[in-house]
């Protein structure tokens, strides 16, 4: 057997199961309707705003017309970044957008106007979840653009009698889970790579 799950990886893979035998086979629909439930933003987007920053994220962090106060900073394991002529700034659990907001609030004492991007380069904090008949069920690390053919061949594979047809992700939008059938084989097979997104923090693939 392998490591025991944590008790909170434990938790949040007994909740999708509830969710996944609580959800009507009426409210599953193909992966290709995703982007409707995005507005006028695409996922990737809608991703990038609402992420939020973790321990181990990579950001590019930009002051305009100030290349000496612009650097690429890992978030330390304390949950803060460091930066030129300011103090360590808490940043977990804030958004880039947030976070962004405060940097150039702590940078007027040293430019005029200042004017700051932050970028997520690398999430090192984002985790999704598989679940099913996969070789390594459970909590795996989120890469930069990983798919869903990547993240099941990180977890291992499909395990034996694994049905292909019906592999579902579970994802979290405006607060409310959706549940998405993936053709499984059309991936594989070339017929529709459109099938192979990219995963967001928090998503579940479910392998019935």
């Amino acid at each position: 057997m392998g490591p025991m799950i944590k008790k909170t990886t434990l938790a949040a893979l007994l909740t999708a199961l509830q969710i996944l035998t609580s959800c009507a086979t009426s409210d599953i629909v193909s992966v290709k309707t995703l982007s409707k439930y995005y507005q006028d933003e695409t996922p990737a987007q809608q991703s990038t705003e609402s992420y939020l920053i973790g321990s181990g994220d990579v950001l590019a962090i930009d002051v305009w017309r100030e290349e000496a106060l612009s650097k690429q900073v890992t978030v330390r394991l304390d949950g803060k970044i460091s930066l030129p002529l300011i103090d360590d700034i808490q940043t977990v659990g804030l958004t880039c957008g947030k976070l962004e907001n405060l940097i150039e609030e702590k940078y007027t004492d040293f430019v005029e106007v200042p004017e700051v991007s932050v970028t997520l380069l690398q999430s090192g904090s984002g985790k999704i979840y598989m679940l099913g008949k996969i070789q390594s069920p459970g909590e795996h690390p989120l890469t930069k653009k990983m798919t869903v053919l990547q993240a099941i061949s990180r977890a291992g594979g499909l395990g034996p009698w694994a049905d292909t047809s019906d592999i579902r992700l579970i994802r979290k939008i405006g607060g409310v889970e959706r549940h998405f059938r993936i053709d499984y084989e059309a991936i594989i097979s070339g017929k529709d790579m459109s099938q192979n997104i990219l995963l967001e923090p928090g998503d579940t693939i479910f392998v019935p």
